[in-house]
């Protein structure tokens, strides 16, 4: 017993370091032999007697037992996250609003707002969104873009998510708006030329600082596609480059550097949008390529953004045969979002959806099944669903009936619950009343 203790107490610390320490930004192995994270087997124990010979043999120095206080034994365990627990306790509609982040958009007109309204108000406080993604068509300025935001989580008990795209170059929507003072940064084209993460590093802390001030607490950036010269990638200069190690690099320094600064980093399009052929924007998008070049090329980065413990990572409505023969795209598929990202990858983050207004989906699905069909393949939070209200209803259909285990639910409660209290300031993560 003594010995099991001492293990817990001074071993899996240790692991944990080790593991913390093993970032991407290092990587050195070559293209050719890097891959995915799988779950490894794990290694036996020595039996009882053993332990202090097998680890002299590995050359890890032997700490003496330590013996057994009544202080150990009395130690409680830790209380639930408080947010997590409340999100427990709401109402099932409410919850289920916490999947959704939705456009601030006119419920009746469809056009974007740049100041809170009555429609928009009620049409929120009926759905209990769990974020908000704005456009440079919602921004006017920063004081108008800080009162916006004020009004937008004044409007859930749980406090929003706020969101937008904000890559750098060519994808900005505060350089978008002159009156913005957005501070441009280069394309990832241009950093990942470079040859020097120290840039992305750079472009990420400005544009954390930038997005922290106006009151955003979600990027979604990196783009961590590969651009393949040749195929029919639609990436150009927001991907870093056409080598999957450079990409990992530059993506994994970007991140790190957002989430430093307090923005929730969500890479994208997993799993590799770079040689896909069409523009899901609009049409049906193939990835042809076989598992064994996905591994050690398309995936390659998002296995480092997840080594290095990225919090988001956006899947794309890109077909895989080679990983899903079914047809359906990487967002709607259980195979790719739930059994690879999740289970082989090991990933524990935030899955969000690529928008579910995009052509690549609705010209193929009914828009209003999409998000119980995004959430039933894995995903927990659905970007941008055509009629959120509707949806809602189709989801909490699949959970009365089971079609969709309440533990599922749960697990995506808990993991927009542990984000919202890592990412949102101190101040804005105790429910409303």
């Amino acid at each position: 017993m003594v010995y099991k203790r001492y293990m817990s107490r001074f071993l899996l610390p240790l692991a944990a370091v080790l593991l913390l320490f093993s970032s991407c930004t290092g990587l050195q192995e070559s293209t050719a032999s890097a891959s995915y994270p799988i779950r490894e087997k794990q290694e036996k124990p020595a039996p009882s007697g053993e332990a202090d010979s097998a680890a002299d043999q590995k050359g890890v120095a032997v700490k003496p037992e330590l013996p057994a206080t009544a202080e150990d034994e009395k130690k409680p365990e830790s209380a639930p996250d408080p947010l997590a627990a409340y999100l427990d306790r709401m109402d099932i509609k409410r919850q289920i609003g916490q999947l959704f982040l939705v456009e601030v958009r006119h419920p009746e007109t469809g056009q974007l707002i740049t100041r809170m309204n009555e429609a928009f108000r009620e049409w929120a406080a009926d759905l209990q969104p769990g974020g908000y993604i704005l456009f440079a068509d919602n921004l006017r300025n920063p004081q108008q873009t800080r009162e916006l935001i004020a009004d937008l989580q004044s409007l859930t008990t749980i406090p929003p998510f706020i969101a937008l795209d904000e890559e750098g170059g060519v994808v900005s929507r505060l350089t978008a708006v002159p009156a913005m003072g957005g501070i441009p940064v280069p394309s990832a084209r241009v950093i990942g030329a470079s040859g020097y993460t120290a840039k992305a590093r750079e472009a990420a802390r400005t544009i954390a600082k930038q997005l922290k001030d106006l009151g955003f607490s979600v990027n979604f950036a990196p783009v961590a596609d590969i651009h393949i010269p040749g195929t029919g990638g639609t990436m150009g200069e927001r991907s870093y480059g056409t080598e999957a190690q450079l990409v990992s690099r530059m993506a994994c320094a970007f991140s790190k550097t957002l989430e430093d600064e307090g923005i929730l980093s969500v890479a994208k399009h997993f799993p590799g949008h770079g040689a896909a052929y069409g523009d899901s924007h609009t049409e049906k998008t193939v990835l042809d390529a076989s598992r064994e070049i996905l591994t050690r090329r398309e995936m390659l980065p998002f296995s480092a953004l997840i080594k290095q413990g990225i919090g988001g990572i956006m899947t794309g409505h890109i077909i895989v045969p080679s990983l899903d023969n079914s047809g359906k795209p990487a967002s709607l598929s259980g195979i790719i979002s739930r059994n690879l990202l999740r289970d082989e990858m090991d990933y524990n983050g935030l899955v969000f959806t690529d928008s579910l207004r995009m052509g690549g989906v609705t010209a193929f699905y009914n828009a209003v099944e999409l998000p119980l069909l995004a959430f039933e393949a894995g995903a927990d939070i659905l970007l941008m669903p055509v009629a959120a209200l509707e949806s809602r209803q189709r989801l909490l259909e699949a959970l009365e009936t089971g079609r969709i285990p309440q533990q599922r639910l749960r697990e995506s409660l808990n993991r927009i619950a542990l984000a919202k209290r890592k990412f949102l300031s101190p101040d804005d993560i105790t429910p409303s009343p």
